[in-house]
């Protein structure tokens, strides 16, 4: 790729060059004509090899001084088109260092620089609008799934209750136990689904603050201890690597819910009689299941993101994962190499 103004001043190199080249026989053609004006008027005979040294002459002259030029040109022309392009870009590269810088999360308005080139003020004023309405969107959208996820939370707390009740009634048939169980296993993904929304909304709003040292060896043993029960359920095997005595700043809950959801989604979407790779070091977090395919990479971490249609979760889990490593300014990732679906926080 090269830059926009370079593409510009090549072919003005072109054309200068094409222009000097054609003035070369032009040049000599006329110091010859006048050359031969003065030899006729003051009658002056040359010789055929003399007539034929300076004409050699003048045509090395002229060649030389066209070359010359030429290069002078080319100079200029380099030096000038730095020293425009640095002052005529400025205010491009400013309004790109804004968009760059900008997070929807933080919700700060982006201001851009004054600039008296009409078309990139134009391009801040439409960069202006458009960033304006989408952080007036994402604040919709926000405030709608806060409400609806707390004015569901007494519903689905009934639904739970009556379905419960309905499930200790003696005369049920077994076709009525199914449906309920069917119900029961909806309703729970939807109350999944709100508390995760739910937390999305308080990580958002900046709760969790308080931060502390957390001795994330000895925390991701217990969860570890926590969720054996799962996995050997499955019969699957937690091999782990995990550093003793790494330290991390930050929120124990918020800490919490990574391990939780990274652990999870790796019990849940491994087949019976596997292994799980968890390792931990100092720098890197690093949990492997096995796959058959990859995920789409660019839906894992997206909220609701559709990754894969034999995954059927929330959408929520790794996205609460993202959030939390957005947060603390740690690099979470995704790949699939070896048949191991690879996620890793890199802290």
């Amino acid at each position: 790729m090269s830059k926009l103004l370079n593409r510009t001043m090549k072919r003005f190199m072109v054309y200068a060059g094409i222009v000097l080249v054609l003035s070369i026989p032009v040049y000599y053609y006329m110091i010859n004509l006048l050359w031969r004006h003065e030899l006729n008027e003051h009658h002056i005979e040359l010789t055929a090899a003399a007539g034929r040294e300076d004409r050699y002459l003048i045509i090395g002259i002229v060649t030389g001084l066209t070359m010359l030029f030429f290069l002078l040109l080319m100079i200029g022309f380099i030096l000038l088109n730095r020293r425009i392009s640095r002052r005529l870009w400025q205010p491009f590269h400013k309004s790109l260092a804004h968009i760059r810088n900008f997070n929807l999360d933080q919700q700060q308005p982006v201001v851009f620089e004054h600039t008296d080139i009409e078309e990139f003020s134009e391009l801040n004023k439409s960069l202006e609008k458009l960033i304006a309405g989408n952080i007036t969107v994402y604040n919709q959208q926000k405030e709608f799934a806060d409400n609806a996820s707390h004015e569901l939370q007494t519903p689905l707390a009934i639904i739970q209750s009556k379905l419960d009740l309905l499930l200790q009634t003696k005369v049920l048939t077994n076709e009525q136990y199914d449906l309920i169980e069917e119900a029961n296993k909806a309703l729970a993904r939807v109350t999944r689904i709100n508390k995760n929304l739910l937390l999305l909304t308080k990580i958002e709003n900046s709760q969790f603050m308080d931060r502390e040292t957390i001795d994330l060896s000895g925390l991701l043993k217990s969860t570890l201890q926590i969720f054996s029960v799962f996995s050997e359920n499955k019969q699957l095997l937690l091999q782990t690597d995990i550093a003793p005595g790494v330290t991390i700043e930050g929120n124990k809950i918020l800490i919490e819910i990574l391990l939780n959801n990274l652990i999870t989604n790796a019990i849940r979407y491994t087949p019976a009689d596997n292994t799980i790779e968890i390792v931990l070091t100092d720098q890197c977090l690093h949990i492997a299941n096995p796959g058959t395919t990859s995920l789409q990479q660019e839906q894992v971490f997206k909220r609701f993101g559709s990754t894969s249609s034999d995954t059927p979760g929330t959408g929520l889990g790794l996205s609460l994962v993202q959030q939390i490593c957005n947060r603390y300014q740690w690099r979470s990732a995704y790949e699939f190499a070896n048949e191991r679906h690879v996620f890793s926080v890199r802290f």
